[in-house]
């Protein structure tokens, strides 16, 4: 039986004129009755951000290997006003329009990062690249603008938002080293000591300045007070 289902976007080229524009998908393929009709589903705009869902038909999209290749198929938006430089969320992802080129704008930094690596946008980013709960939001303690410390629970809300009665939140907490690199924050080592050592190890020109006086990660949580998120609101 033929269903509908979403499309993968591939790529947004500008179209032939200010008020469209061309998607590019990837449909799915490589046997019978993978996929037909791939067009724009639902459209709306608000807020100054277009939002589209680029979706197909398939009658083997549940079958365990029956699609295992894609095919290229192009659908075109347009828009009853000039799309201008107005973001386009197409099946809830970003693409925005830089230099006269769509580009998909990264899950976590957004369409325009701040250019301070030690701007929470960036630290937010670095906690949700660690094997972390999702509910850990981190404390920075150093930042530099070239290497990162951050606290972080390993999971904070283990018994949920507000603690059964019974279960005991896991409040352990590690002290993460991270090296500012192209792509974001790179973990260099993660420790619950002190000091300087866990670092220095495996990164002797890390400046001392930063690292000097930190506490074990066990004192954090049984002597000092709560730690802050970087949240704003946190």
């Amino acid at each position: 039986m033929w269903g509908t289902y979403e499309a993968e976007v591939s790529g947004v080229i500008p179209g032939l004129d200010d008020r469209s524009v061309s998607v590019q998908v990837k449909a799915l393929a490589g046997g019978d009755n993978c996929s037909r009709n791939v067009q724009i589903g639902n459209h709306t705009e608000e807020n100054g951000v277009i939002f589209a869902t680029i979706v197909q038909e398939s009658a083997e999209a549940d079958t365990v290997g029956a699609c295992p290749t894609f095919a290229p198929a192009e659908v075109t938006l347009t828009s009853a006003e000039p799309i201008g430089n107005r973001p386009l969320s197409l099946n809830q992802k970003t693409w925005a329009l830089k230099n006269g080129t769509y580009t998909r704008c990264d899950d976590n930094l957004g369409c325009n990062p701040p250019t301070d690596r030690c701007d929470p946008t960036w630290t937010r980013a670095a906690v949700r690249g660690m094997d972390v709960s999702r509910h850990s939001q981190g404390h920075v303690e150093a930042c530099d603008g070239n290497w990162l410390i951050m606290t972080v629970a390993d999971d904070p809300a283990s018994c949920g938002v507000e603690p059964r009665p019974g279960c005991e939140v896991n409040t352990a907490v590690r002290r993460y080293f991270l090296r500012n690199e192209r792509a974001g924050w790179s973990i260099v080592a993660r420790t619950t000591s002190g000091g300087c050592a866990a670092i220095r190890k495996v990164a002797s020109t890390f400046p001392r300045k930063l690292c000097t006086n930190l506490k074990p990660t066990a004192w954090l949580v049984t002597v000092a007070p709560p730690l802050p998120s970087d949240r704003p609101g946190g």
